[in-house]
């Protein structure tokens, strides 16, 4: 998935959706004081987590 394909995607789910960067099989991207994700099928995170790492861990999960 493309960053741009990326940052459209999240932001269709989560608005406020920046800072995006690659995480392993996707990208992770902040949301108000956490951290969201998107796969790169298009799956998006429905709950932020605390920190990006946590994020990129649940791109896989």
């Amino acid at each position: 998935m493309t960053e741009e394909a990326a940052i459209t995607g999240a932001r269709d789910v989560w608005p406020e959706a920046e800072g995006c960067e690659p995480a392993p099989d996707g990208w992770t991207f902040r949301v108000g004081g956490g951290y969201a994700w998107i796969a790169d099928t298009g799956r998006v995170a429905a709950d932020p987590e605390g920190l990006r790492s946590h994020a990129q861990q649940r791109i896989a999960a």
